[in-house]
């Protein structure tokens, strides 16, 4: 997310700086060891610098607030991003609470990402604003369906098999799907998560993990695409949706100010003979249900720089005040 409003903006000609998560703390957190405060070094200094150089700071996800918390450090304005687990859960939890609240209650304004932690955002902070997961349709591959170059049918899973992304409902999705398709269906997923091995058990082809430059052209090659099982849209259903194939997410989902999101949900059943009826002609089925305009038009990038250039203003001003 953050990556990708950096580079929507500087099509739009603002130079807003990025620091990578792998550059923000060490892989083994911030110690209190003489060893671990010697490799810990170059990340402070990366903060100090960041600081000196920024007159607002951006944070995404909660818990790294408090790295700037220190009295050494200069103070800069900050609006935050909550991004999942650090309002879902660490807000609730007694041992970090508090460290999370502080981070919101410091912000000049607060966001939230995903639909199902709108009630712990609006509770933490009445004045917290949704702004969804966001793409830049022109990083999109073009949609290459097997069906259009006479290819068998290919089904795609695009999550990885794992608790978070629904996988108990996942392996059954996929067991009955393998069953309901015709044995020329290519029925592919992600060799990645503890639920692999039994994806493959059911007959699911895995590939290995890749860069995601490839993994946009693994979603690309897909007659249809099978969303994570959660009722939330994240990133890798709505790259599907932005590059053209039609997505299915076991379940119901949530909906937020864009209203129902165009992917095909219901019960397993359903779902089944849902993607039996996509599979007979997948592109005329992905134009019927026209999903890649609805992310277009819900979940631009490009539309969030503004919004935000006024924001990291109005926060300077305050600051100068």
């Amino acid at each position: 997310m953050a990556l990708t409003l950096v580079r929507a903006a500087a099509a739009q000609g603002h130079h807003w700086n990025f620091v990578p998560p792998s550059k923000v703390r060490p892989p083994e957190g911030f110690t209190s060891s003489a060893a671990g405060r010697a490799r810990q070094l170059p990340y402070v200094a990366r903060h100090v610098k960041m600081l000196l150089t920024s007159d607002v700071i951006h944070i995404h996800y909660a818990t790294a607030a408090a790295l700037l918390e220190h009295g050494f450090l200069p103070r800069r304005p900050y609006l935050l991003h909550l991004h999942g687990t650090d309002i879902r859960k660490q807000w609730l939890e007694p041992n970090t609470r508090e460290q999370i609240q502080r981070a919101i209650d410091g912000a000049h304004t607060v966001f939230y990402s995903n639909l199902d932690t709108a009630e712990n955002a609006l509770t933490a902070r009445p004045d917290a604003r949704y702004m969804p997961a966001l793409l830049r349709p022109e990083t999109l591959p073009r949609w290459a369906p097997q069906a259009q170059s006479g290819g068998k049918r290919k089904v795609v899973f695009a999550s990885r098999w794992d608790d978070s992304k629904g996988l108990e409902t996942q392996l059954e999705f996929a067991e009955l799907l393998v069953k309901a398709v015709p044995d020329s269906t290519k029925i592919v997923g992600l060799d990645w998560g503890p639920g692999a091995a039994s994806a493959k058990a059911l007959g699911v082809e895995l590939v290995p993990k890749m860069s995601h430059a490839d993994y946009l052209e693994y979603l690309a090659s897909a007659d249809l695409v099978v969303g994570q099982s959660t009722g939330l849209l994240g990133v890798s259903e709505l790259e599907a949706m932005g590059i053209g194939p039609v997505v299915a997410c076991p379940g119901r989902q949530l909906e937020g100010p864009a209203g129902t999101p165009p992917v095909l949900q219901g019960s397993l059943l359903e779902l089944v003979e849902q993607a039996r009826e996509v599979l007979v002609d997948p592109v005329k089925a992905a134009e019927q249900t026209e999903s890649r305009q609805w992310v277009l038009k819900n979940h631009l990038a490009d539309t969030w720089i503004p919004v935000l250039q006024d924001l990291y203003g109005a926060a300077s001003d305050h600051r100068a005040r």
